[in-house]
């Protein structure tokens, strides 16, 4: 028996999980927004990620969970694995099913021990840690490459509610509908950033810039605020042609930062580009 559990323990070391975890309805949820964005694909992919079981891979001091299987072990036990982007952001690495998990671990030797099944709500107490370091969760990471933000997290495991419900919503510029609303991306647009990042980096004039979620009643947009030396309404064209292609068919709106934008709807926000980081 002893040498039967030792073997298993292998298996479980080499990252290769297999077993009853499986996501159908969160697959579908994905594959419909890669054909396109809509509110109504947002909201299954909410409900989908609230009833999801995710495979997390981790290193655990101990018993070890195999085969995608949830087994009790002590938190303080359990390291779970990290991945970097290109842009310097650190993230939570989920998968739908072992054959995600599979095809990750055989192209990235993340030297996990286990996979460990997780739950949005799990995910969300770690992301809330302030001492924690990562900045979202990457579903598929490689394949699907779905993030997701701390803000949509929070709102899908209950922690908060949606800002229309807590009154919370950020108002909108003084020229801007009066029902149009501004958050966090739902769904973060990873390829639009690391596609404007780079072209941000070639553009010396530019100083900061902001992305936003704007909805306007049924409609949804990307709404990207510039900081720059010199507000030239040509540089904001060429942003938005820049971003559009890699926008998940979701317009692009960019403007100029104003002081009614810093106070009303960016306020503490991070800024997806910062001129003084990146020197």
């Amino acid at each position: 028996m002893a040498k039967k559990k030792k073997k298993k323990n292998k298996a479980a070391a080499a990252g290769t999980v297999s077993g009853p975890v499986s996501n159908p309805k969160l697959k579908e949820a994905i594959a419909a927004l890669k054909e396109g964005n809509s509110p109504e694909k947002q909201l299954a992919l909410q409900a989908a990620l609230k009833e999801a079981r995710l495979l997390a891979p981790c290193a655990v001091d101990g018993p070890k969970p195999e085969d995608g299987k949830p087994v009790s072990v002590n938190p303080s036990s359990v390291r779970f694995f990290l991945i970097n982007t290109n842009d310097g952001k650190v993230f939570f690495p989920a998968f739908t099913d072992p054959e995600e998990a599979n095809k990750f671990r055989g192209a990235n030797d993340t030297g996990a021990q286990a996979m460990m099944v997780q739950t949005i709500a799990n995910y969300d107490r770690m992301l809330s840690d302030p001492k924690g370091p990562a900045q979202g969760i990457v579903i598929n990471p490689g394949s699907d490459s779905l993030v997701i933000t701390p803000a949509l997290a929070a709102l899908i495991s209950g922690r908060l509610q949606a800002p229309a419900e807590a009154g919370k919503a950020a108002p909108a510029p003084a020229n801007a509908p009066v029902n149009a609303v501004y958050s966090e991306p739902a769904v973060y647009p990873t390829r639009m950033v690391n596609t404007l990042y780079d072209w941000c980096c070639e553009k010396p004039e530019i100083s900061r810039v902001w992305l936003k979620q704007k909805r306007t009643g049924m409609e949804l947009a990307f709404a990207l605020f510039v900081e720059a030396d010199t507000k030239d309404e040509a540089l904001l064209a060429e942003m938005t042609e820049v971003c559009t292609p890699h926008a998940k068919e979701v317009p692009v709106e960019c403007v100029y930062v104003t002081d009614h934008l810093k106070e009303n709807v960016i306020k503490e926000s991070v800024a997806l580009y910062d001129r003084e980081l990146e020197l």
